[in-house]
């Protein structure tokens, strides 16, 4: 969303719930309810005074704030260093809410999009204040990381959070989708949980080497004994999931450099 546009919050005139505006240069363009209410985009046209007559909603800096409380409280409660990642665990549990209430995915994505960008906010906050170390994005190890659990995705973003020379492209919940994700977003390596529904990992992988015979992939897994399963799949590394932060890291390292000297390299 560049400065021109933006999103700020009302009460339906219908119901009385939560409508989210959608703003390009002072015009309204788009008007969601959160109660669902089909409304027309000249009933986004509220005045000032008539929005937040109780002093509840407010604009976009009032929720913003609230938002912005959710990202700091998921960072302490799960010990996380980066707010995009803490961003992204609230996104994702947001949009599970707002889906399974039955919510359009306009509104879905404009909730979402919003809690995302209050977490990069606070990280571009952060990081001001800490000493910078020049970063060459073009020297950096891309990571996809697919696992069905956004918790587990949350925790294995944050383990690489930090590194100079490792950067998290993108994730997905899905086997099925791990060849479009890897198309889209072009990672050096595929970080993929051993155990998915849809379509396994072993499947996955073989899928994604008959699709980018050049990626790397590391297979993330609580079992053991399936080394020769995961090497004849096209696996590049097996990683069992009691792995410290040190060990997945070299790996990843060892793996992008097309090395073998790490214990869980194939």
């Amino acid at each position: 969303m560049d400065a021109s546009e933006r999103v700020s919050w009302a009460e339906c005139p219908n119901c009385g719930g939560l409508v989210a505006i959608s703003w390009l240069d002072g015009d309204a363009i788009a008007v969601d309810c959160v109660g669902g209410c089909l409304l027309r985009v000249e009933q986004g046209q509220i005045s000032a005074d008539s929005r937040d007559p109780a002093g509840m909603l407010g604009d976009v800096e009032q929720m913003a704030s609230i938002l912005e409380d959710a990202v700091v409280e998921t960072s302490e409660t799960y010990g996380l260093s980066d707010f995009r990642v803490a961003a992204g665990l609230v996104a994702d549990t947001w949009a599970d809410i707002l889906r399974e209430e039955g919510r359009s995915p306009r509104l879905t994505a404009l909730a979402t999009a919003a809690v995302r960008e209050v977490g990069a906010r606070l990280h571009r906050q952060q990081i001001s204040v800490r000493p910078q170390n020049p970063r060459n994005a073009s020297t950096d190890i891309r990571v996809l990381i697919v696992d069905e659990y956004p918790l587990a995705r949350v925790r294995l973003t944050e383990m690489l959070a930090g590194e100079a020379d490792l950067s998290v492209v993108g994730e997905c919940g899905l086997g099925s989708q791990v060849v479009e994700a890897a198309a889209r977003l072009r990672p050096h390596i595929v970080c993929l949980d051993r155990y998915m529904p849809a379509l396994d990992a072993l499947a996955a992988t073989r899928a994604l080497r008959a699709a980018n015979p050049g990626v790397r992939i590391v297979l993330v897994t609580s079992g053991s004994g399936e080394r020769l399963e995961g090497a004849l799949a096209g696996a590049d590394a097996l990683v069992p999931t009691e792995a410290s932060r040190h060990a997945l890291l070299r790996c990843l390292r060892t793996v992008a450099r097309r090395g073998t000297k790490c214990p869980y390299c194939l």
